[in-house]
């Protein structure tokens, strides 16, 4: 552009003129529009502080019923992001993690405690956890909370919410009030740079969802759940809005003594939690009339033939004492087909061919749905 072309327009025209369209004033500036034909210029990629879990500047939310380890969870990742530690190998990536903590801080100097001994090393300089619980609802505290964030982390990249009922004053049945404590966390937090992880508790009824209103769902990126069973711990995916949902982990919470005594002098105590590998969905499918009916024929067949099982399914397979005291039987498989087999309706040009195909497939559906147990020749039902 020439000079003399330059001087001859308004600044605003000059500026249309190059590309730039800047904002009148501060309110416009605040609200930022980009071009669209620029957001396919090159891939974006996905960045991760716990791969395949938790991405850099998501909403999130973790929730289980009381003592069900999700609180556990949320630390273990949190302290494994501050020490640059993969978690079980998920890799992290480091930066400033804070914890707002809403209840039990001596708990938590104890789960700290139990995680140097898991990991061998001190707990890291980079996690921040608040002493007393904040109150998200509200404009105001929700920024001063920040405006503290900012001034202690240089680096805030994750900010756990445990729980949001202790953070929030407010009716989390409530849409209204899930929607401004939502919008409090996009204003105030999100700027800083950092993904969200609010800890919550399960439904009274239903313990496969979040307590609360359906809102609180529909806000996040990603949904997790932690369930407990005796001594075990399940980690599942239940929304993944931008990525594959990883598959179900199974975890054993691991009890430790710790090196504090407590005011008796015995050694106070804790608990982490212990990787055990990929977790077995608890999903069932329905079984159809034809299953019902080949199951029927199984166990006709036991009724009829079934024998003691030998010692070599006894040594492969313990406790053969039904709940009534009595001694599972076992059964030839062929007897089961025996009685299976005028059972079954099928169609078609070889009806002998699609019987051995739909007793099969329910053979394979009832060992895999832990209903039913074979062993070489033999098959029997499983309690």
């Amino acid at each position: 552009m020439s000079e003399k072309l330059s001087k001859s327009l308004s600044k605003p025209a000059l500026q249309q003129k190059q590309g730039v369209v800047k904002a009148e004033n501060k309110d416009q500036q605040s609200f930022p529009l980009v071009s669209a034909s620029t957001m396919t210029n090159q891939p974006v990629q996905i960045e991760w502080l716990v791969e395949n879990i938790l991405e850099q500047g998501s909403l999130n939310l973790l929730f289980g019923e009381p003592a069900s380890g999700k609180s556990l969870f949320a630390l273990d990742w949190a302290f494994c992001i501050t020490a640059k530690l993969d978690w079980h190998n998920c890799r992290t990536k480091e930066c400033d993690v804070v914890i707002i903590a809403g209840e039990g801080f001596s708990g938590m100097q104890r789960r700290l405690k139990a995680l140097e001994s898991k990991y061998k090393i001190k707990t890291p300089s980079k996690l921040y956890i608040s002493k007393q619980p904040a109150q998200l609802l509200d404009k105001n505290n929700t920024q001063l909370v920040a405006n503290s964030i900012k001034a202690i982390c240089p680096n805030p990249r994750l900010v756990i919410i445990d729980t949001l009922h202790r953070n929030m004053d407010g009716d989390e049945n409530s849409s209204q009030d899930i929607g401004a404590f939502i919008s409090n966390l996009d204003m105030y937090m999100k700027p800083l740079g950092a993904a969200i992880l609010v800890v919550h508790h399960s439904g009274h009824a239903n313990k496969d969802r979040s307590r609360g209103s359906s809102s609180i769902r529909a806000a996040m990126d990603g949904e997790f759940s932690a369930k407990k069973t005796h001594n075990s711990v399940t980690l599942t995916c239940h929304k993944a809005k931008d990525f594959e949902a990883l598959n179900p982990l199974q975890f054993e919470l691991k009890p430790i003594e710790l090196e504090w005594p407590d005011s008796d002098g015995e050694p106070m105590t804790s608990v982490y939690l212990e990787y055990k590998g990929g977790a077995t969905s608890n999903k069932k499918s329905k079984l159809s009339a034809k299953d019902e009916t080949i199951l029927t024929a199984l166990d006709a067949a036991i009724a009829e033939h079934g024998v003691e099982p030998t010692v070599e399914i006894k040594t492969e397979y313990k406790n053969f004492d039904s709940p009534a005291g009595k001694m599972q039987k076992v059964v030839n498989i062929d007897h089961w087909k025996e009685k299976a087999y005028p059972l079954i309706k099928v169609t078609g040009a070889d009806p002998e061919n699609a019987k051995r195909v739909a007793f099969k497939r329910c053979r394979d559906k009832l060992i895999n749905q832990s209903l039913m147990v074979e062993y070489g020749s033999y098959v029997w039902l499983a309690f």
